[in-house]
């Protein structure tokens, strides 16, 4: 079979194509002028990364990953860092998500600004973070408990329990709770059948009066927020006030000792125990004064006593010194 000009023309131009396409491959990421330091770092596991992933610094691409090795119980991570990207004796490097659909990067971090330098192909500590195996089983997990928590919240209320399941289960609490709604249901008819609207500007009528009587300066309210006088009255009466208690506060004065000193106190308060007997005393009809009070007896002898003492009074008034004795004599006896 014979191949024609034109066939050879387009085998070679589909060849040069992949030959392309390969080179492109091949140097995309090659970098003749541009400088790069080796560094590595270790990882207990490095699931998702490849080589070639890139290496980022605060989301700024920095370099690529160059090797993926195994170093004992280790995953080793060699890469290329810009040579104008400083890494730090504390910077930290971790396998990172670049979004939820796939795709991992090395990321690193900057470290503090005060520490050294790190030199190239030294190791960078890592950090182990959650890749998106681990972030899946552990939604799964808790999907599962959150599943087993509602099928037993379901199972309850099928048997009855708590007060969900009593409403589900229970024909008289619905009929309760259904009664109930009617009744506040008729509340509310009841309510809108009232001229609400009516009360309302009655009411509103009424506090406008009387915020007008208060700004008038009507009523003792009305003077107070109106009358610079009995402001200053009742403030100058307030700060009396404060003093005084100020003062018995400190022990001046005699309300001031009494409350502060316990033998004045105790004294008073003896005194009062007195009084309190006395007057004990003197209801119960004991002495003089309690006979007084309470023997009526007694007070009638000294009613027609005193009576007697007023006529002779009057007698000694129209009679001489001489007979004056003897009229009291005759009144008394």
């Amino acid at each position: 079979m014979k191949v024609s000009t034109e066939q050879k023309v387009g085998l070679f131009f589909i060849v040069a194509l992949v030959v392309l396409a390969g080179m492109i491959e091949m140097v995309q990421d090659w970098q003749p002028f541009e400088k790069q330091n080796p560094y590595h770092t270790f990882f207990t596991s490095a699931v998702g990364l490849k080589v070639g992933d890139p290496v980022r610094m605060a989301g700024v691409e920095v370099g690529k990953i160059k090797s993926i090795t195994i170093d004992g119980m280790l995953v080793r991570v060699d890469f290329m860092v810009d040579e104008e990207t400083a890494i730090r004796t504390d910077s930290t490097a971790m396998v990172r998500q670049m979004n939820l659909l796939g795709g991992q990067f090395l990321g690193l971090d900057f470290g503090d600004p005060q520490s050294e330098i790190l030199p190239p192909d030294s190791e960078i500590r890592s950090a182990q973070s959650s890749n998106i195996d681990e972030l899946v089983t552990s939604l799964d997990k808790n999907q599962q408990k959150l599943f087993n928590k509602m099928d037993q919240i379901v199972d309850k209320i099928n048997n009855g329990d708590g007060l969900i399941g009593r409403l589900v289960n229970d024909d008289d609490i619905y009929d309760d709770l259904k009664q109930a709604i009617s009744s506040l249901s008729k509340i509310a008819s009841g309510l809108e059948e009232r001229d609400i609207a009516k009360d309302l500007g009655e009411t509103m009528a009424n506090l406008n009066e009387v915020t007008t009587r208060l700004k008038n300066g009507e009523g003792t309210i009305g003077k107070l927020l109106t009358d610079e006088e009995t402001y200053e009255n009742i403030r100058s009466a307030l700060a009396d006030l404060s003093e005084i208690a100020n003062k018995a506060k400190n022990g001046e004065g005699a309300l001031g000792k009494l409350l502060t000193e316990d033998k004045l106190y105790d004294d008073f308060k003896a005194a009062m125990e007195h009084i309190r007997s006395i007057t004990a005393k003197i209801d119960g009809g004991e002495g003089t004064i309690g006979k007084l009070v309470n023997d009526s007896d007694l007070y009638f002898d000294a009613k027609t006593t005193l009576n007697k003492v007023e006529k002779a009074a009057d007698g000694i008034n129209d009679s001489g010194a001489i007979s004056a004795l003897g009229t009291i004599s005759g009144t008394l006896f």
